[in-house]
């Protein structure tokens, strides 16, 4: 294992993963204790309330944006770090022109749909008018252009501060709203605040990142995607691939909420705090290794030894996690949010296995995306989502949130299968085509 760490590409995964784990540390304990205060403050139907509210302007942002960062991260990475920086500027004026058209028209559609689908969701009717202002942060969302810059310039520490940020100027508020007994409206307002305080940062951050560099100068937003070989159909493919990713997040607790009660979606998020908690370091690892595989030529064996080195290492990091979660979970539900948020505790041991799962699966899109094979996580994810999404109403009729829990561990299994056959395939194909190539050498 020594000789993993003499690797350059792997001691700058490491180093990105521990600025963002330290971020993300920091940003973790300050997120835990607003939920807590929340849950404390307004209950598991206030509290459900509230993340419904955020789930839908997120869900509506999450399933419009076109994922603009891998455009950059694409198509920019590699040319800038041999020293050609045109490429990067043509991908980042598309990344801009992406995050406008989407962050606009995402922002209008959730608007327009939200009187139709807010009483199914279970948004009441005396919060659709918040619904509707909280979806003015939509464009703002959409950030994914400042997010690639950052990552193609490998200034992940400044990455690293959007956590914080947002995650303690909240906790000073809440704790203020805590202490006060304000009610629903205000938390509203404290979370629509501070996720428009760590979007500005980040664009402020990208801003003044290019600006040192010399790359902030002629960069507008546009729809071509010039000099981009397969810009469009690249930038489809990884939206629909984000797309169907966001069923497992703010549409899943959208989904729970519709079929059994706000309250549930409450218990539900709780539990997956906490196993966000354990899954956050390997999470954070997927983002370094990203735009590490771009830099790197696929026809070699380099990116394939850094992506099974990164699954051994986040394997490692998760299973000692999992175990102090599964050890301490029930205790941690009564004491962080009250033992009102203990009937959480079944689920939360089924949802176990996330991070399992996470820990094998996150390199693969990348490895996928450095082949140019961006269908590959498209076709898993929308066959995992349809099971998770086929599989939730008859599974919540039966077994309440612990079926919510199954539906999810079940679809992102099937999508992990059907990803690692997929990369199978490409490897063996990989390999006898180097084979061949030393033969006729």
């Amino acid at each position: 294992m020594r000789s993993w760490f003499q690797d350059s590409a792997m001691r700058s995964i490491l180093r990105n993963t521990s600025f963002l784990g330290l971020s993300k540390g920091t940003a973790a304990i300050a997120s835990l204790a607003v939920l807590a205060l929340a849950a404390r403050d307004l209950g598991p139907t206030g509290v459900g309330f509230l993340l419904l509210v955020h789930s839908y302007a997120l869900a509506a942002s999450t399933l419009t944006h076109f994922q603009s960062w891998q455009v950059i991260v694409r198509y920019g990475s590699r040319p800038l770090a041999e020293g050609d920086p045109e490429p990067f500027r043509r991908a980042v004026c598309f990344a801009l022109g992406l995050d406008v058209l989407t962050g606009i028209g995402g922002m209008l559609l959730a608007m327009a749909l939200l009187p139709l689908l807010a009483g199914w969701f279970g948004i009441t009717a005396n919060l659709r008018t918040p619904a509707l202002i909280y979806c003015l942060l939509i464009p703002t969302m959409a950030s994914g252009a400042a997010n690639g810059v950052l990552r193609a310039l490998d200034r992940f520490d400044l990455i690293a501060w959007q956590s914080p940020i947002d995650a303690w100027v909240r906790l000073l508020l809440v704790i203020g709203a805590y202490l006060l007994d304000l009610d629903l409206i205000a938390y509203l307002i404290i979370w629509a605040a501070t996720d428009l305080l760590g979007d500005m940062y980040l664009w402020s951050a990208a801003i003044r990142e290019l600006r040192r560099r010399g790359l902030l100068h002629g960069l507008r937003p546009t729809l071509r995607a010039e000099g981009l070989d397969g810009g469009w159909r690249f930038a489809f493919t990884v939206n629909l691939t984000a797309s169907v990713n966001s069923a497992w997040g703010p549409v899943a607790r959208l989904l729970v909420g519709g079929l059994l009660s706000p309250a549930a979606t409450g218990l539900y998020r709780v539990a997956s705090s906490l196993i966000d908690a354990v899954q956050s370091p390997i999470d954070l690892m997927a983002k370094a290794v990203h735009p590490e595989l771009m830099r790197h030529d696929p026809a070699s064996a380099h990116p394939w030894r850094l992506m099974l080195r990164t699954m051994a290492l986040g394997t490692m990091v998760a299973l000692l996690a999992w175990v102090l979660i599964g050890l301490f979970g029930e205790r941690l539900l009564a004491l962080a949010f009250g033992p009102e948020f203990t009937p959480a505790a079944p689920l939360l041991t089924v949802l176990l296995m996330l991070p399992v799962i996470a820990t094998l699966a996150f390199p693969l899109p990348a490895m996928f995306y450095s082949l140019g094979k961006p269908g590959g996580p498209l076709i898993a994810n929308i066959i995992g989502a349809i099971i998770f999404v086929g599989s939730l109403p008859a599974l919540t009729s039966v077994h309440g949130l612990v079926g919510a829990g199954a539906a999810l561990v079940v679809g992102r299994l099937c999508s992990f299968l059907i990803m690692s056959a997929q990369l199978a395939v490409l490897y063996r194909r990989h390999k006898a085509g180097v084979e061949a190539g030393r033969q006729l050498g």
